[in-house]
């Protein structure tokens, strides 16, 4: 049987208020085996997002573990969990992120240049099929202000993958979309989980995006119900 590519188990996280801390996660466990399509559902507030940034590597949690493809997390800090971030794990937010004075083509080589002094020809030969995947090929030389909300998060998404990431993190990514693109981009993630191989971690409010994935697992004042 394969490794799992996420483990989190006894996860406990909390943040401090004025008069004591507030407890976000209370004992969550959670296994996501390799290349399988997962949805985190919710009210706000329940802490879907916490724990998507604490298998990001963005956040450490209080108590428990937090593996990914067998690292635990815990272990590592500094560069080093960096690193292993920039390689293994792809991030999609509400919000597209992209940097406004780069280009398209260029925002999507950006998690490239974290780790490596020049672009060589297959990473751009990777960038150029995942940009015509994604069918924005014809808009690769434009600033992300002249793209429409659906092509700045398709950018996103490309950005995403580009690295060839294990895991793929997506918070809220048809959240700021209207219909017609949300749906785009729901399709598209589920077909790019099966086309590359990666495991995917959506935390959503959207009913559609949800029913797309394989499991929905729904999450209720800290704890996955």
């Amino acid at each position: 049987m394969s490794q799992a590519m996420v483990e989190v188990r006894g996860v406990f996280k909390s943040f401090p208020a004025a008069d004591h801390p507030v407890r976000i996660l209370d004992g969550v466990d959670l296994t996501v085996a390799p290349g399988e399509r997962v949805a985190i559902v919710g009210p706000s507030g329940s802490g879907k997002s916490t724990l998507l940034n604490l298998l990001g590597t963005l956040d450490t949690p209080d108590q428990g573990t937090v593996v990914i493809d067998g690292m635990d997390l815990s272990r590592m800090a500094g560069d080093a969990l960096a690193t292993f971030r920039n390689a293994n794990i792809g991030f999609v937010f509400q919000s597209h992120h992209l940097l406004p004075h780069l280009t398209v083509h260029e925002n999507v080589l950006v998690p490239v240049l974290a780790r490596e002094s020049r672009i060589g020809p297959e990473v751009l030969a990777r960038a150029g099929a995942l940009l015509e995947r994604v069918g924005l090929t014809p808009r690769q030389g434009q600033l992300p202000g002249r793209l429409s909300g659906g092509e700045r998060q398709r950018a996103a998404v490309v950005r995403a993958l580009i690295n060839r990431p294990k895991l793929l993190l997506a918070d809220e990514p048809t959240g700021a979309l209207d219909r017609a693109s949300a749906g785009e981009i729901a399709t598209l993630l589920g077909e790019l989980n099966r086309e590359q191989g990666v495991t995917l971690v959506v935390v959503t409010h959207s009913d559609d995006l949800a029913s797309r994935m394989e499991r929905v697992l729904r999450m209720q004042d800290g704890r996955l119900v």
